[in-house]
């Protein structure tokens, strides 16, 4: 079992980010069915509660604002995970009750196909309008407006399960020092290492460049700071078929007015 990531004292309260309004609870079950590499209909329920419980640990790490959906949802799982704990019961002809994970599934497999086909919908829209952006502008927030995190061909998931590989291999490397000084690290910075570090259209190493950093604090500061550059619209990113996420430079230049607001 991984040891829970310690979330107090590691980030401050400006650094809050919220979800994308698409990447809900249901869409971290499907992303871990994926991984498991199982079908829904047969999810390993307490496998995969104890990783999404991991996640809303790292989310909390990142301040992500998490919705009450999420919080619903692991109860859920909690709730599923012990009555699997418990004897299969039948009926008075003998017939075993029905299998307690069906809920689950139905909710799954619908809301795949919801999807699926809202993805399909978007994809004939595009064709139809023959609109193909490229650094668009972004457009002006109201007040209490959010702004959409746009992350091209990856979720969100995927990139905090890089953001875990790295932070267990960090832990794996550093055993924890008798004492340890409070280190601060801006996002502001991180962004600009970022962008000096990116060149034209080179391919550059997430995972790799969140290894290299000093701490863990340091590499929590440098995972937002590629959130804030894609909400920018400064980078694109890519998951290769070997699994490796990739970020490339896109053509729009920061403005000093966006900087300054990032945090500090």
């Amino acid at each position: 079992m991984r040891t829970p990531i310690p979330t107090h004292g590691l980030l401050p309260e400006a650094w809050r980010v919220h979800l994308p309004v698409f990447e809900g609870p249901l869409d971290l079950l499907l992303h871990l069915v994926k991984i498991n590499e199982v079908e829904i209909t047969e999810i390993p329920v307490a496998r995969v509660c104890d990783q999404f419980h991991e996640y809303l640990g790292l989310m909390e790490v990142l301040n992500l604002d998490v919705a009450a959906e999420y919080i619903y949802e692991a109860a859920l799982l909690i709730h599923l995970k012990s009555r699997l704990l418990l004897p299969v019961t039948k009926d008075e002809h003998g017939v075993e009750q029905e299998d307690p994970r069906q809920d689950l599934v139905e909710r799954l497999l619908e809301y795949r196909r919801l999807k699926e086909a809202a993805q399909s919908l978007a994809e004939l829209d595009s064709v139809r309008r023959g609109v193909w952006t490229r650094d668009a502008p972004r457009p002006d927030l109201g007040a209490g407006d959010e702004e959409e995190l746009d992350l091209g061909d990856i979720s969100l998931f995927d990139l905090m399960g890089a953001l875990r590989q790295v932070l267990d291999r960090y832990d794996r490397d550093h055993p924890p020092p008798y004492h340890l000084d409070r280190e601060t690290f801006s996002v502001r910075d991180q962004v600009q290492r970022l962008l000096g570090a990116l060149t034209g259209s080179r391919p550059f190493d997430l995972i790799d460049d969140l290894r290299l950093r000093g701490s863990r604090a340091e590499v929590v500061a440098a995972f937002l700071a590629v959130l804030e550059l894609t909400r920018l619209n400064l980078v694109r990113l890519h998951q290769t078929e070997g699994g490796d996420i990739v970020l490339y430079r896109t053509t729009r230049e920061l403005v000093t007015a966006e900087l300054e607001a990032l945090a500090g």
